[in-house]
């Protein structure tokens, strides 16, 4: 009677020994290495810190756990994170000491299990490094700058089969080609950096002499050297010349200010000859930070949405990848600079009042007042209570208040301080589009002027094609603005608009680059020269990420001299889904 138990038994055997079967050398070799133990970073006893330790154990599941670098992989590898060098990082950023031997020469005869599991997920990790820089940018943008709200949005898309069939087939020249904006700005400025990573190969230029202002007709013994500078920036054909300042190299003068954002006059004065001194590094550097800058924000580039370009003092109108409009603009000053974001115009007012925002109230208007109370009736400013009401200036005393408690408002007309009309996309920045009263500011080459708002040169023009469609017209308009009165048009479809930062782009022909306005370019520079990290929108709520750990490398790499981070505490909710590093 026991037999047919034992048969039952047996066959159950049969059919769940393949459930319950203990894992395979391999992976057991993986999760003593990285166990799954819901820590986002895992550390290798050898001490190197895996990233991506959520999404390599995806990819091992999802190849049962068999390794995932076959030598024909390794080699596509090796030469894919070479090729970031163009992208204006750095290869040694993920070529470690322990997968360089491999990544050389991809053969792995003669290793342990346990050798063998550590050079697997260390390929990995470099490969996904990589693709998480390519994708989303090295520097965090909100780590540079808290008011930049660009970023490559997280979709909580499971994309490790996808970057598992790239290993698989030996394509990771394909994977980070996916990862990489798909702009042909992109292409262009890569092209460039190579372009000037060959001049410095070649020796660089020279560094000119300081003197009086040069112009053409002129000869000079520092025109020699004019000649081989702009030669090297291909600025100008040839080197070969005299040291008369003739009609050839004013060509090739004018061309390289008008690439530098310069006055195109032709006279060699101080802040030509400043330019023309950068060195060839500095210039690398600048290509590189931006190319970074547009790994934030070319994702973004897409339908129509007007663009301003702050250091280039200007705006655009994008429609499905074409300029259909543009116009100058006043951005802010050094001290009250216009920050990078993005947003959305919602409406239009025409003959607006301006409440003047705090920084002004407090930098501003709080001192004149200590120092005359009639200064807000001069001006023509009415004082208002937080609730509206008017209020006597007279009747405060002013020296006894150490902040500002009060709203003041500016009346509509030509001598307020927006114009005739502004283009609202309401911010906590206190920032929009808007007319100005001071147009004679637009003639200038460098037209930081205002306390951070942009400042329009025709703004009719665009409210005009903004309400186009909604059947406005100059005529319309101009009676709106004829009345005096205050009038506010909500759009039908809100605009997208693109507060930007760029200091270098390229053409088919040549590099452009632009001043460094408000010194952010070092804060960028320094990320993408420092240790890996976490971009803050990948981080829970409260969540801090501090990793004492020193990564293994090649070669001496300050991006590896990793030691306790002082993250702050990210008080704000998650905003996106995870990262594919992260899910």
């Amino acid at each position: 009677m026991k037999k047919p138990a034992i048969v039952v038994i047996g066959l159950l055997v049969l059919l769940l020994g393949p459930l319950v079967a203990s894992a395979s050398p391999f992976q057991s070799a993986v999760q003593q290495l990285i166990p799954d133990n819901g820590k986002r970073i895992g550390r290798l006893p050898s001490g190197e810190a895996i990233y991506g330790r959520f999404f390599i154990l995806r990819m091992y599941k999802h190849n049962g756990f068999n390794p995932l670098w076959k030598p024909a992989a390794i080699r596509s590898l090796s030469e894919a994170l070479n090729s970031v060098a163009a992208d204006g990082l750095e290869p040694r950023d993920y070529q470690f000491k322990a997968i360089m031997p491999y990544l050389r020469s991809p053969t792995r005869s003669r290793m342990t299990l346990a050798e063998s599991a550590k050079v697997d997920i260390l390929l990995t990790e470099a490969f996904l490094r990589a693709m998480y820089h390519l994708y989303y940018g090295k520097s965090d943008p909100q780590g540079v700058d808290p008011d930049n709200n660009f970023g490559q949005a997280r979709d909580g898309k499971d994309r490790s089969k996808l970057l598992l069939n790239w290993v698989r087939k030996a394509r990771i020249g394909d994977a980070y080609r996916w990862a990489r904006p798909k702009s042909p700005r992109y292409d262009l400025l890569k092209r460039g950096l190579v372009r000037y990573q060959r001049i410095k190969a070649a020796g660089g230029w020279p560094q000119i002499p300081k003197g009086k202002t040069l112009k053409p007709g002129e000869s000079n013994s520092r025109v020699a050297m004019i000649r081989r500078r702009l030669t090297a920036t291909g600025d100008l054909a040839s080197a070969n010349g005299s040291n008369h300042y003739d009609g050839g190299l004013e060509q090739g003068v004018k061309r390289f200010q008008k690439r530098h954002g310069l006055a195109v006059d032709g006279a060699i004065g101080p802040g030509t000859l400043r330019s023309m001194n950068v060195s060839v590094d500095k210039r690398i550097n600048q290509i590189r930070v931006n190319l970074e800058r547009q790994r934030w924000i070319l994702h973004e580039e897409k339908g129509e949405f007007l663009a301003v370009d702050i250091a280039g003092f200007m705006i655009y109108w994008f429609k499905n990848g074409n300029l259909i409009w543009q116009e100058q603009v006043q951005v802010g000053k050094k001290f009250t600079n216009t920050p990078i974001f993005k947003d959305k115009i919602e409406y239009i007012d025409f003959n607006p009042t301006w409440t003047i925002p705090p920084g002004i109230l407090r930098r501003t208007i709080l001192p004149a007042m200590k120092k005359d109370p009639s200064y807000l009736s001069r001006k023509g400013y009415k004082l208002l209570s937080r609730s509206g009401q008017r209020m006597d200036p007279y009747s405060v005393n002013w020296k006894s208040l150490s902040r500002f408690p009060y709203m003041v408002r500016q009346p509509p007309g030509r001598k307020n301080a927006l114009g005739i009309v502004k283009f609202m996309f309401p911010n906590k920045h206190h920032v929009f589009l808007h007319d100005t009263n001071h147009r004679d500011y637009l003639a200038r080459q460098v037209r930081t002027t205002s306390s951070g708002c942009i400042r329009l040169r025709n703004p009719l023009d665009l409210a005009e094609k903004l309400l186009a469609k909604q059947g406005w017209n100059r005529g319309r308009i101009n009676k709106v603005i004829a009345s005096g009165k205050t009038r506010r048009v909500k759009l039908q479809k809100p605009m997208r608009i693109l507060i930007f930062y760029s200091t270098a782009w390229a053409d088919n022909s040549a590099v452009h680059f632009k001043d460094d306005i408000y010194k952010r370019d070092p804060k960028v520079l320094a990320a993408l020269k420092g240790p890996f990290k976490f971009h803050k929108r990948d981080l829970k709520p409260g969540e801090r990420v501090a990793v004492p750990i020193k990564d293994d490398v090649e070669v001496t790499s300050e991006a590896f001299d990793i030691v306790e981070e002082p993250a702050p505490v990210i008080q704000r909710p998650r905003r996106s889904a995870p990262s594919f590093l992260d899910l």
